[in-house]
């Protein structure tokens, strides 16, 4: 009868695994929440000071995420550039999968931001739930909407440098989704590099028989 692995083994095995991970620089953001900024602004600052003075070993930030909270997405580019502040640390974004909304948004802080072929971004405007007064509701909403989408579209002009910001409010909040492939994403200069898939090795013969 197989044993079933007990609470403790669990919680041990993770925390070996998360330092291994923290020794290596790597971190995989998935979910976009408070909680999941408030773990990774530990994490990255854990791992930028293990590196400070060593340019040659970055964090690599892997990023497989279908988007979430602006706010929190933004206090974890916050935490990024703080830690290349503090601690001089390069950090590099990879795309893995998907970077949507929120997650297209994150990988840009990246110093070297990579995709792999297979991989899609997606930009489009946020959705938000605001309860209240309705004229105080909207008032406010319309605030704060200009307020992140003037912050979001400077950062993808500063970043990519192809267009300016009212080129990229006009692109990102046109009221669609705009999926975009790896190799659009190059054109777009939202990403340095994309990644092949390798080259598969070549059929071996099976052994001869006996």
């Amino acid at each position: 009868m197989q044993q079933v692995p007990r609470i403790e083994d669990l919680i041990r095995e993770y925390a070996a695994r998360k330092a291994e991970l923290d020794v290596r620089g790597v971190y995989f953001l998935r979910d976009i929440n408070d909680q999941q900024a408030e773990l990774f602004a530990k994490a990255i600052v854990v791992m930028a000071s293990m590196r400070e003075g060593r340019g040659d070993a970055p964090i690599t930030v892997y990023v497989n995420s279908g988007g979430g909270s602006v706010g929190a997405g933004l206090a974890i580019m916050e935490m990024i550039y703080q830690a290349k502040r503090q601690y001089g640390a390069r950090i590099n974004t990879v795309v893995t999968g998907y970077a949507y909304s929120m997650g297209a948004i994150i990988v840009q802080a990246g110093d070297w931001r990579s995709m792999g072929s297979l991989s899609t971004m997606m930009l489009h405007g946020g959705t938000w739930l605001l309860v209240g007064e309705d004229d105080k509701i909207f008032r406010d909403y319309q605030k704060l909407a200009m307020h992140y989408q003037e912050i979001i579209a400077q950062l993808f002009a500063q970043r990519t440098g192809l267009h300016d910001s009212k080129w990229w409010r006009e692109f990102i909040y046109s009221g669609r989704d705009r999926f975009l492939t790896a190799q659009e994403c190059l054109d777009l200069k939202l990403v340095d590099e994309t990644l092949d898939i390798p080259p598969s090795p070549p059929p071996q013969s099976p052994p001869p028989h006996r």
